[in-house]
């Protein structure tokens, strides 16, 4: 959502923008990726637990370097660290909403911090993005946090959430008003398809006549990529080997023990995977049916919202969020999350039935651009900003 807020004209000329981040280089290159005009932006070191740790390749190590960090409350400490920085920050601009982007929550402490610092400043209208569902209390982990959760709940003026499921979570864990939460949904802008359809599919070696079935998203376990590859397997038993082709984008930890899957199942001739790519809207483009069969940590997934933007049928589990992207059956089909079985049944029905494969993806688009484009999202966080302002007191 920030690109989108950052390369909308309107915006710009509605307000004074300036973006405050915790800066790392991976960050920074994604972010001049993604926004292509100049803004006016604070890069800032803030102190990040993971930035010691999750570099980190040797597993008994960076698990002994956590266990350390636990033990000693670090996280805290930096807390106090970025809060403190922060706080000098806020001092030097003319603050009328400030925006905290988070990816869940707890999620960034770095976030938490920026909470602490515009109390502090007396900053009055704070909007305070979480991206993600809520982590509860039941780990040991997180029952430290719960003061500090209290003094986040009272100084932001209202959460935002992508999905009214996360909302619902949100106010269950933070213990909110119904007042001081809302769900926008996340809107993109979806990126240029810069490569004909029929050239992709012959440069990844798809079969003449074969369904093309893509998955992107990271190699972990919590994105169910074994449940899509046992349904592939189920599918080529049913005489189906011929008919498909699953290529699966992205990297991540799973990668070796989903390819010793593909090798032992005898699936090899159908799966292909393919790393990160520069341009997912190409491998969108070039898709017949996309597939995320999550079982977890999930909440709106991007993936979804931009396959539908592309008219592509989607298939994905009835999990968090993903049943107010989708409406099952109208505009793209919902399983039980871990349900291979009925993830098999689903691609064959699609496989078999151009003509509904065809009506799914069309009524996905027309979805897409009713509720899910990157200038109704804004629109809706425009509307949310104009009427703080117009509270004299929050």
């Amino acid at each position: 959502m920030l690109a989108n807020f950052f390369n909308d004209d309107g915006l710009a000329k509605r307000y004074k923008i300036t973006f405050v981040y915790r800066h790392s280089a991976r960050y920074e290159a994604g972010f001049r990726d993604r926004v292509k005009k100049e803004v006016d932006s604070i890069p800032l070191k803030l102190l990040n637990v993971g930035d010691y740790t999750d570099e980190i390749a040797f597993k008994p190590a960076r698990h002994l370097v956590k266990a350390v960090f636990n033990i000693f409350l670090v996280k805290y400490w930096f807390v106090l660290w970025n809060t403190a920085v922060l706080y000098r920050v806020f001092g030097r601009e003319n603050i009328d909403v400030l925006h905290i982007n988070n990816g869940g929550y707890p999620g960034a402490y770095s976030c938490m911090s920026a909470s602490f610092a515009a109390r502090l400043r007396g900053i009055s209208r704070v909007v305070y993005v979480v991206n993600n569902v809520a982590f509860s209390y039941r780990s040991y982990k997180r029952w430290l946090d719960y003061p500090l959760d209290r003094v986040v709940a009272g100084a932001v003026s209202v959460f935002i959430t992508g999905s009214e499921y996360a909302r619902k979570r949100l106010v269950e864990v933070l213990r909110l008003p119904a007042e001081k939460s809302v769900s926008i949904h996340n809107g993109i802008a979806p990126r240029p398809v810069t490569e004909d359809r029929v050239e992709t599919r012959r440069r990844l070696g798809v079969k003449e006549g074969r369904c093309l079935i893509v998955m992107v998203a990271v190699l972990e376990e919590r994105k169910g990529h074994i449940y899509l590859l046992r349904a592939v397997q189920r599918l080529i038993s049913q005489g189906y080997g011929g008919r498909i082709e699953v290529v699966i984008e992205g990297s991540g930890p799973m990668l070796d023990g989903l390819k010793v899957f593909v090798a032992q199942a005898g699936i090899l001739e159908n799966v292909k995977f393919i790393g990160s790519v520069s341009n997912v809207f190409n491998l969108l483009n070039a898709a017949d049916v996309v597939a995320l069969p999550s079982i977890s940590n999930e909440d709106f997934p991007n993936v979804v919202i931009e396959a539908m933007s592309l008219g592509k049928t989607v298939i994905a589990s009835r999990i968090s969020g993903v049943p107010e992207q989708i409406i099952d059956m109208e505009s793209g089909m919902l399983i039980e999350p871990a349900d291979a079985d009925r993830l098999a049944d689903a691609i064959r029905d699609v496989v078999d039935d151009e003509g509904l494969r065809s009506r799914l993806g069309r009524n996905a688009a027309d979805r897409f651009a009713m509720m899910f484009s990157a200038k109704v999202a804004v629109k809706k966080y425009c509307e949310l900003y104009a009427n703080l302002l117009n509270q004299e007191k929050i």
